[in-house]
């Protein structure tokens, strides 16, 4: 039996399965009442790097969710979908004299006008709510879905790939947290006046870790328990683009019982200007104890979220 645990571990999600059903997967190998959750939804069409988080790490997932994303996206021109993606209904074609209009470099400069700050409209098939209900129950009501553009960021867009013969692109992303690929697919083919969908989708990294941290499925499954605690990443791991700090025992004592902690001349020096809305909080060993906001020079931090 495998012991409780606070770590993450990283998943490559295999397509047709939810991330639902990844999780479940993974709750199976633990203690009864294990919390386990992760951090980013991918549609079952979707593979690739699925962070789960258990125990004391599911304190992390709205941190974690919150990161940048990392994609490799095909997009294949000349339908569009109800769902935005393959597994939809064809709503439109192109004509042949259409797409052979259609070449690499046209598609590279419509591509660079996605790069940046956006207000995109999600999908109608997604799980935006409305009116309290999930917009994909309403389409495959058949009712209209109208949702508004949300602001999202492409941090970088490139075109890695261009099959002229089958009118297929590969893309690579790199975007904020709640960015839909399948609304880019279809936004792209919109500007460039070829109907398009999302042919395929692998997220390719999540914060900081990528397709080369991720375990499959059957390697998680089918570990011994110590193999199993292998696998998993530290909570130490995570948010490593945030601030650290290192306490002293005393210092994590005082952490752990609730209270403020008056900080050393040379601690306070490390927070100056610190643009991260949180300080990591590690003991002597480098396990991850706390996390706080960062305070003004001089002062204490009382940490907010405490993860032991």
């Amino acid at each position: 039996m495998i012991p409780a645990l606070d770590r993450i571990l990283i998943v490559d999600k295999p397509e047709g399965m939810t991330s639902h059903d990844v999780v479940a997967t993974v709750r199976r190998r633990l203690p009864r009442k294990t919390r386990v959750g992760h951090t980013g939804t991918l549609d079952p069409f979707a593979t690739g790097v699925l962070p789960v988080v258990i125990g004391k790490a599911t304190r992390l997932s709205q941190f974690l969710t919150a990161g940048r994303k990392r994609y490799r996206a095909t997009v294949a021109f000349g339908a569009a979908t109800d769902s935005g993606d393959r597994m939809g209904a064809v709503i439109e074609t192109a004509s042949p004299d259409v797409l052979r209009m259609l070449d690499e470099p046209r598609l590279a400069h419509a591509l660079a006008t996605f790069v940046g700050m956006q207000a995109q409209v999600p999908p109608a098939y997604s799980a935006k709510k409305v009116d309290g209900e999930r917009a994909y129950v309403l389409a495959r009501r058949g009712d209209v879905v109208d949702l508004p553009p949300v602001e999202v960021t492409a941090h970088a867009l490139s075109l890695v790939g261009w099959d002229a013969g089958s009118h297929v692109a590969l893309l690579d992303l790199d975007v904020s947290a709640g960015y839909y690929v399948r609304s880019l697919a279809r936004d792209l083919g919109a500007r460039l006046g070829v109907p398009a969908h999302l042919a395929a989708l692998q997220r390719t990294g999540s914060g900081s870790w990528s397709i080369a941290d991720a375990h499959s499925l059957a390697e998680v499954v089918q570990a011994s328990p110590e193999a199993f605690l292998k696998l998993c990443e530290p909570m130490s791991a995570a948010l490593g683009t945030w601030p650290a700090l290192t306490l002293d025992d005393g210092q994590v004592q005082w952490v752990l019982a609730g209270r403020a902690v008056a900080l050393t001349p040379g601690q306070t020096a490390t927070l100056v200007d610190v643009p991260a809305e949180r300080v990591r909080l590690l003991d002597e060993a480098g396990a991850l104890v706390a996390l706080a906001p960062p305070s003004p020079p001089g002062s204490s931090l009382h940490a907010d979220i405490v993860l032991r």
